[in-house]
């Protein structure tokens, strides 16, 4: 992660040499709002879901707030008046399939508090990094929402999954909605078009989860 946040650091100093900038104002002004809408990969994979082997049936759609509570503290002669720290929320959803039963379905909420913090080294340009952190649910639905029987065996399990009647030694799993703490970094781009619409990529992980990075896309308004 802080080999990514080097590279994309360094590629906007390299795109954006010689250009004058306004400084943060132009995209962060203090007490300023930016709203984001997004979709990208699903974060979960096999070792976030512990009751089933998954495969998303959906990008993951998410939407985030956040304010920008200090702005323009660092002085520099390049990028003018710089440097901006928000705090804001994050919540996204996606949903499920079992790999070897297409009726047992999950659905993924997330809900997160984040904190950036963000430099512009070109006009409408805002690069940032920060922490996630909050909560995973994931909700069972479908018609074996409550469980089923889990064979015993394994090569039964990876080459039939859940087709068979319920036979000695095969064990019950029941399902219910789960809960699970989520953290980890996560680094933005965002380019403003004009002062209030712009486009917006993130690349994010969840440690707690040991989920893969995923990557986000979308738009971004701003609101001040």
């Amino acid at each position: 992660m802080k080999k990514l946040i080097i590279a994309a650091l360094a590629l906007a100093m390299s795109v954006t040499a010689g250009a004058k900038t306004p400084g943060i104002q132009d995209v962060q002004p203090k007490n300023g709002f930016n709203l984001g809408i997004m979709i990208g990969v699903p974060p979960a994979n096999e070792s976030t879901l512990d009751y089933a082997t998954q495969d998303p049936i959906m990008p993951n759609v998410s939407i985030d707030g956040n304010w920008t509570v200090a702005s323009g503290f660092i002085n520099t002669k390049k990028f003018g008046k710089n440097g901006a720290i928000d705090l804001g929320f994050y919540q996204g959803f996606c949903d499920y399939q079992n790999k070897y039963d297409d009726e047992i379905l999950c659905m993924q909420h997330e809900f997160l508090v984040r904190c950036a913090f963000h430099f512009s080294f070109a006009k409408g340009l805002d690069v940032y990094a920060g922490m996630l952190s909050g909560l995973d649910l994931y909700i069972p639905y479908g018609d074996d929402k409550e469980g089923w029987y889990c064979p015993h065996d394994d090569y039964h399990y990876h080459h039939h999954g859940y087709d068979h009647a319920p036979h000695q030694g095969d064990r019950w799993v029941e399902r219910s909605t789960e809960g699970h703490f989520a953290m980890g970094p996560f680094i933005g781009c965002k380019y403003f078009f004009t002062k209030a619409f712009g486009l917006k990529a993130e690349f994010a992980t969840d440690f707690a989860s040991n989920a893969a990075p995923g990557a986000s896309f979308g738009l971004a308004f701003k609101f001040k």
